[in-house]
């Protein structure tokens, strides 16, 4: 929980710095900004609450039946997975949603478009995230056999942290990219199309990295 509050907080910090600059700029599209910025904070929320998920259940399921070894890791790697692959995917949904407030104040009738264009980008930004919390479940609910050596352990605390570590640049990367394609949209709007599509094409190379994490977690957990 405290690894996966850090990219939410700082990345809902974003559109609300840019909802500040742009109401100071044009008083009369408070409203919209004010709207706009609420939409894309609560995006970025969305990765805290998928650790805070993950830490609940770590806190309150009942693990006491199976074996402590190598539960303890498991356990380990499932808090890691979701907390640190949440970094990115709360920082990268903020630099959209900073971007979209940045556009709007600039431009207001591009909001509708520009709202869009955010939200599409903030999706593919969350799923590093979700790849995270997908890994954190396997590693709470599949059950591993009694061990005495250190290698079955080690292979569950490495997957939690391929994927935890393997999903912050990722969620960046999308979140660079949105922000760029939102930054635009609200100054080109005929271009909105092309400018989605790229991002897509963009974001989807960028996540090609946290899929890689993810199956090397899960090579991790049913291989090694």
């Amino acid at each position: 929980m405290g690894f996966g509050a850090i990219g939410s907080g700082v990345g809902s910090g974003f559109p609300g710095g840019e909802a500040c600059l742009g109401i100071a700029r044009q008083p009369a599209v408070a409203t919209r900004l004010t709207t706009n910025m609420l939409i894309g904070s609560a995006v970025c929320q969305t990765p805290a609450i998928f650790s805070m998920v993950v830490a609940l259940m770590l806190m309150f399921m009942d693990f006491g039946s199976l074996p402590f070894s190598p539960t303890w890791a498991a356990l380990l790697g499932a808090g890691l997975s979701t907390g640190l692959a949440a970094i990115g995917s709360g920082l990268g949904g903020g630099l959209a949603a900073g971007a979209s407030c940045g556009g709007i104040s600039r431009n207001p009738d591009t909001v509708g478009q520009v709202t869009t264009t955010m939200l599409v980008g903030q999706a593919v930004s969350q799923t590093p995230a979700i790849f995270g919390l997908l890994i954190s479940f396997v590693l709470m609910f599949k059950a591993f056999p009694e061990t005495a050596g250190l290698s079955a352990p080690m292979a569950l605390l490495g997957a939690g942290i391929a994927m935890g570590f393997g999903g912050i640049g990722p969620g960046i990367g999308n979140g660079l990219t949105a922000e760029s394609a939102v930054k635009w949209v609200a100054r080109n709007i005929e271009a909105a199309g092309e400018l989605t599509r790229t991002m897509l094409v963009g974001q989807a190379v960028s996540q090609s990295t946290a899929i890689y994490a993810m199956v090397i977690s899960l090579v991790l957990i049913f291989v090694v």
